[in-house]
């Protein structure tokens, strides 16, 4: 039976307006190249992007490029398992389960959100302390 509350109150917990350093566990299903992948991918920042190969040698296989891109096309999950941060060689946003259009739009909220964080922490090192302290804190 659809709980609109709770679902509310878990993509809240999902997606913050103001991110906390909490966690989701998440129990994936795939292979142990799958889960090698994933994991790597786990590990890149928000507004980070990398190519397919980068993506292979972080997850242990440098070799394995293709099999990447298979084992982020497995991915059910996208954004939480953030296989849009993988770009092609050339910058190409490539394929991608959910389409590129909405691939290319997520690299790009990421990379204005990191700027933005970015400038926000950049102001707050050049105010005097008294300012400082009434400036909402950034997210990590």
């Amino acid at each position: 039976m659809p709980d609109p509350a709770q679902a509310q109150a878990l993509a809240q917990r999902i997606f913050p307006l103001t991110p906390t350093r909490g966690r989701i566990h998440l129990v994936l299903h795939g292979t142990n190249f799958q889960i090698k992948v994933w994991e790597a991918l786990l590990r890149v920042e928000s507004g980070q992007i990398l190519s397919y190969g980068q993506l292979a040698r972080r997850a242990g296989a440098p070799r394995a490029a293709r099999a990447v891109g298979s084992a982020l096309a497995a991915n059910t999950i996208g954004f939480l398992i953030p296989c849009h941060r993988v770009l092609r060689e050339g910058g190409d946003v490539g394929e991608y389960r959910w389409g590129s259009e909405r691939k290319a739009a997520m690299v790009a909220w990421e990379a204005g959100r990191a700027l933005t964080t970015h400038e926000t922490v950049q102001a707050r090192e050049n105010l005097p302390e008294s300012r400082f302290a009434r400036l909402p804190h950034p997210s990590p």
